[in-house]
């Protein structure tokens, strides 16, 4: 017990900044694939500018799947950005931090 209050004591003596110890934040990794996903082209058969078409049900189905992969592929990519977003944001707070700790380090 007599120990433990000696080293109670010296704790409280030394100063705190002896102990600090200033880690450098690591900077967040690109995402995988920075290329946005790539619309489907609207079929041969399809009239835009009447907005009618002269395609079989084959070639709506596929086009309609094509679209619905494309809208799945944008909000995984824009998951992917919001996520890499999110830790640069990190990154720039324990930028912060670390550049603070190392001034205190100064004193």
């Amino acid at each position: 017990m007599k120990n433990f209050l000696v080293v109670l004591i010296i704790f409280l003596i030394i100063p705190v900044k002896v102990f600090a110890w200033c880690s450098e934040p690591m900077a967040p990794s690109a995402p995988s694939s920075w290329s946005k996903p790539t619309k489907p082209s609207v079929p041969f058969c399809v009239n835009e500018w009447n907005n009618t078409h002269t395609c079989d049900d084959w070639t709506i189905t596929s086009y309609n799947n094509d679209l619905q992969n494309y809208r799945y592929d944008v909000e995984n990519y824009q998951r992917e950005l919001q996520y890499y977003v999110d830790e640069a944001q990190r990154f720039v707070n324990d930028a912060y931090e670390y550049a603070n700790c190392e001034i205190r380090n100064l004193d």
